[in-house]
């Protein structure tokens, strides 16, 4: 067998196990996003908007933990941004 060959194979059982313990899917949850910040987290968010505004965290960073859009992020960073100005 080549080695192709035996990375498919590899392939094929690894997910015949997955699908085996977390079904046809092969995850146990979803990969959704949140529709809303936890409310624990809610309150750091101000300090997330300020750390991305000085450079420190990436837009895609403060999108990812807050689970908000860009465009809600973006938002917040402009009226933090009027507030401190």
């Amino acid at each position: 067998m080549s080695a192709h060959a035996d990375r498919s194979e590899v392939r094929r059982k690894s997910w015949e196990t997955r699908r085996q313990r977390y079904g046809d899917r092969g995850h146990a949850g979803s990969y959704a996003r949140p529709a809303a910040p936890c409310p624990c987290c809610a309150g750091l968010l101000p300090l997330v908007i300020r750390l991305h505004r000085e450079g420190v965290l990436s837009e895609g960073q403060v999108v990812k933990a807050s689970g908000l859009s860009r465009i809600e992020v973006r938002r917040l960073a402009d009226e933090h941004g009027a507030q401190t100005d």
